[in-house]
């Protein structure tokens, strides 16, 4: 006995019938994402337009409206942004040693951790892309601030950039890296040295001389001690005298 297989009669689609609405589904999708940029807060976007170049127009936060692939647009970071220079290969922007190697006025050789703070000004980000590009920490921040630091610090002998001039030279730097930073559309808002480091022998130099110090000011200490003690003495033995010249004077035959 041979089983006959059932047949089953397949339905003729027309798939070209389908084929045109799909394509212009995904016509329509790529249409609206490449014409919606979404700014993230904290940020703003400029424009490049394939016909005029960069716009002056800057993104706000939120959703904007571009020109489907006639245009594009560049993210810039216009919140507060720090970058540290720093000996320890785990707190600067670049991996190992970044210190800034220093002369200063007493010819020390110094290395110095510093962190620049520091804005871009988003009204101009347009003009950063164009004039200086997304690469702006690695063009402008860098190099100004390493330059301008080993320049502050070669005006201060090392004792002053250790201690008592380090606020005023950290003022000076804030203050003319400032300057150059407006040029290039940022802002400046603080520098800070972090640490200041010597060489060796120099670090032993200034060891021993505070020990030295130390020990002038525990004798002067002791020798002031001494001359107190001397003339509570003194003093003592006077009051004394005038005691017993009291007495004898006071005293009768009887």
């Amino acid at each position: 006995t041979v089983t006959r297989i059932p047949e089953f009669n397949v339905p003729n689609l027309n798939y070209k019938k389908y084929l045109g609405p799909v394509i212009v589904f995904l016509v329509a999708i790529w249409v609206i994402k490449s014409s919606l940029t979404f700014v993230p807060p904290g940020y703003v976007g400029a424009v490049y337009d394939r016909g005029t170049g960069v716009q002056n127009r800057v993104l706000r936060e939120g959703l904007n409206i571009l020109i489907p692939w006639w245009q594009s647009a560049k993210l810039f970071d216009a919140r507060l942004q720090e970058y540290t220079m720093a000996m320890s290969k785990n707190e600067g922007a670049v991996i190992g040693d970044d210190s800034l190697d220093a002369p200063t006025s007493d010819g020390q050789q110094v290395r110095v951790d510093v962190t620049v703070m520091f804005k871009i000004d988003p009204e101009k980000a347009p003009l950063i892309w164009k004039n200086i590009g997304p690469d702006y920490v690695d063009k402008v921040v860098r190099p100004i601030a390493r330059s301008q630091i080993r320049m502050i610090v070669s005006r201060y002998s090392a004792p002053q950039i250790y201690s008592e001039k380090r606020q005023e030279a950290e003022e000076t730097m804030q203050k003319e890296i400032a300057e150059l930073f407006k040029s290039k559309y940022l802002y400046m808002d603080k520098v800070l040295l972090r640490a200041v480091y010597f060489s060796p022998e120099y670090s032993q130099a200034i060891e021993d001389k505070v020990i030295a110090e130390q020990r002038i000011k525990q004798a002067e200490y002791e020798a002031s001690e001494s001359a107190q003690r001397a003339q509570s003495k003194i003093a003592e033995a006077k009051g004394l005298a005038e005691a017993q010249a009291l007495q004898k004077a006071s005293l009768t035959q009887e």
